[in-house]
C-alpha cells in the first residue's frame, strides 16, 4: 500500500465516523433549538432555520470533501509528502480495509444504541401514557432507527465500500 493510499483510507473512515455522529448530533441540535425556541418569545425562526440549515450543509460538505474529494484533500495538505518510505507492506485491498471500517462503525453504532433504545423503552412502560403524549416515544423511535441503520451498515458493507469507491472516481490499487 503506498502513502497516498494509506491516507486515502484513514481520511474515508473519519469522514464516515463523522457523518454517523450526525445522525445523533442533528436530532439533538433540533430538539435544543425547539427547547430554546418555546421557552424564549422574542427568538427568530429564521436564525434557527438558518443554523439549522449551516449545521447539516456542514457535515453534508464534511462528507463530500472526505469520502468522495479524498485525494484532492490529500494533494492540498500535502500529507503524502516527507515519508522515507513510499510503500506500507499489507496484503489488503483498500475496498476490504473500507469494508472492515463499515462494520466497525455500525457495531459502534449498534451497540451505541441499544442500550439506550432499551432504556427508552423501560421508561415508557413505566410512565405507561399514550404513545403520542410521551416525550421519550420520538427518542425510541431514534434509536430503533439507528439500531437498524447500525444493522444495515454491517450486513452490507461490502456494497457500501464498492459505491464509495465508486463515486469517489479514484482507483484504489490493491494494497501492496
Amino acid at each position: 500500500m503506498t502513502i497516498r493510499t494509506f491516507w486515502a483510507i484513514l481520511i474515508k473512515i473519519l469522514g464516515i465516523w463523522i457523518v454517523f455522529g450526525s445522525i445523533t448530533v442533528i436530532p439533538q441540535f433540533l430538539t435544543t433549538l425547539s427547547v430554546f425556541r418555546f421557552n424564549n418569545a422574542e427568538s427568530f425562526p429564521g436564525v434557527i432555520i438558518i443554523l439549522l440549515v449551516i449545521t447539516v450543509a456542514s457535515y453534508f460538505f464534511i462528507l463530500w470533501l472526505f469520502v468522495f474529494k479524498t485525494f484532492w484533500l490529500i494533494d492540498k495538505l500535502q500529507l503524502n509528502k516527507g515519508f522515507v518510505e513510499e510503500k506500507i507492506s499489507l496484503e489488503i485491498k483498500a475496498s476490504t480495509i473500507l469494508a472492515i471500517s463499515i462494520i466497525v462503525l455500525g457495531g459502534l453504532m449498534l451497540v451505541d444504541s441499544l442500550p439506550v433504545f432499551c432504556k427508552q423503552v423501560f421508561i415508557y412502560f413505566q410512565q405507561k401514557n399514550a404513545f403520542g403524549d410521551n416525550p421519550t416515544s420520538a427518542w425510541i423511535i431514534f434509536y430503533f432507527v439507528k439500531i437498524i441503520i447500525g444493522y444495515l451498515l454491517m450486513a452490507n458493507s461490502k456494497l457500501i465500500a464498492k459505491f464509495i469507491d465508486k463515486q469517489s472516481g479514484e482507483q484504489n490499487d490493491s494494497v501492496e
